[in-house]
């Protein structure tokens, strides 16, 4: 069954994402902009979200482990193989500007096997641009699928306990620091994909008492957002580097929770209708992943956001936000028409 408000919903978390990286390159200072970027930062737990959703409502019926992983490891893993050989090419020999140089390169690089360990550390962590580590803790994921089958098959009064036990660990242990850490985003991330996984379960259920509701869950999201700001004096996603240090608690992924819960009550009223912008946005969504944060790259290196510096923080980011939407857009289109069939093996779509 095919669900048009889900589609909508993903088309809303890829802007999401992309708008979260875009913020981060002006100055935010008033407490409405805080309270701003809160809102649309985190957007990778809606992300999540879905995935955890279309695993029960697409590929549970028929699962079958093998085929599964071979299809991701071919529209996921590979594009992100290709781009990741490309952006350490790029960044690393050419431009001479690695990324988290002092984490990775820790000595001077002369031999060839040692330019070799360096690519696998970029790829196994994902960092060679600011988006990527979520293929990493994706697939790790998909490989524990097994796991969210047995999920499935138990009482959802026992998922919904077992959600509630791991959501109070990752609000503890918050995001790992600069996502560098594959291992502890699994940690943080499962209760989510859980949650995608149980919401399609009782769908039905979901959607008719989320009817109505979306004044109250909007307003909830907000005031999350604004208490963030008054009790931590942060802005943005939680992140830490040890995972069993206390540092308060993630407020972001309860925001971001109502979020889903918001939107979906919002976009399942539009199930029926069409609405072309985002029908495209979500069936280019991956390609706009991939791409997006090259463009953040580029503009960066060659410091086109200091030459708009003089706008104020929320001007330049609305300025920006369409502009690296359109320009990943493009490029996308661009290697449809080169690579036929074969651009969803480089680019996801």
């Amino acid at each position: 069954m095919h669900l048009k408000s889900f589609e909508y919903f993903r088309s809303l978390a890829i802007l999401s994402i992309v708008a979260g990286h875009c913020y981060t390159y002006w100055a935010i200072e008033s407490f409405y902009e805080k309270v701003f970027a809160n809102l649309i930062t985190g957007g990778t737990i809606l992300f999540v979200f879905i995935s955890g959703f279309f695993f029960h409502h697409v590929f549970y019926p028929k699962f079958q482990y093998q085929q599964f992983i071979f299809k991701k490891a071919k529209y996921v893993l590979l594009p992100y193989t290709l781009l990741t050989l490309a952006g350490v090419a790029c960044f690393v020999f050419y431009l001479d500007r690695p990324p988290y140089a002092e984490i990775f390169i820790t000595n001077q690089i002369n031999d060839w096997h040692q330019y070799i360990w360096l690519c696998a550390q970029y790829w196994l962590v994902g960092n060679i641009l600011d988006a990527y580590w979520y293929v990493p803790f994706i697939m790790i994921i998909f490989v524990l699928s097994p796991l969210f089958i047995k999920q499935i098959q138990l009482p959802i009064k026992v998922q919904l306990w077992l959600f509630i036990f791991l959501l109070c660990i990752s609000s503890l242990i918050h995001r790992p620091a600069h996502n560098l850490s594959t291992f502890h985003s699994v940690i943080y991330f499962i209760p989510i994909y859980m949650l995608g996984i149980m919401c399609s379960i009782k769908r039905e259920q979901v959607f008719h008492f989320l009817k109505g509701k979306s004044f109250i869950l909007g307003l909830s999201v907000i005031l999350l957002s604004a208490a963030q700001i008054l009790i931590y004096k942060q802005y943005g996603s939680f992140h830490k580097e040890h995972l069993l240090s206390y540092e308060g608690i993630d407020l972001i992924i309860f925001q971001k929770i109502l979020m889903c819960f918001f939107l979906l009550s919002v976009i399942q009223k539009f199930n029926d209708k069409q609405i072309p912008f985002l029908k495209y946005i979500a069936s280019t969504s991956f390609a706009i992943y991939f791409i997006h944060p090259w463009i953040l790259y580029f503009f960066d290196y060659l410091s086109v956001f200091k030459r708009f510096n003089f706008l104020p923080g929320t001007l330049g980011f609305m300025v920006t936000v369409p502009l690296v939407i359109a320009i990943s857009l493009a490029i996308a289109v661009m290697f449809k028409w080169t690579l036929a069939n074969k651009s969803r093996l480089v680019i996801g779509w």
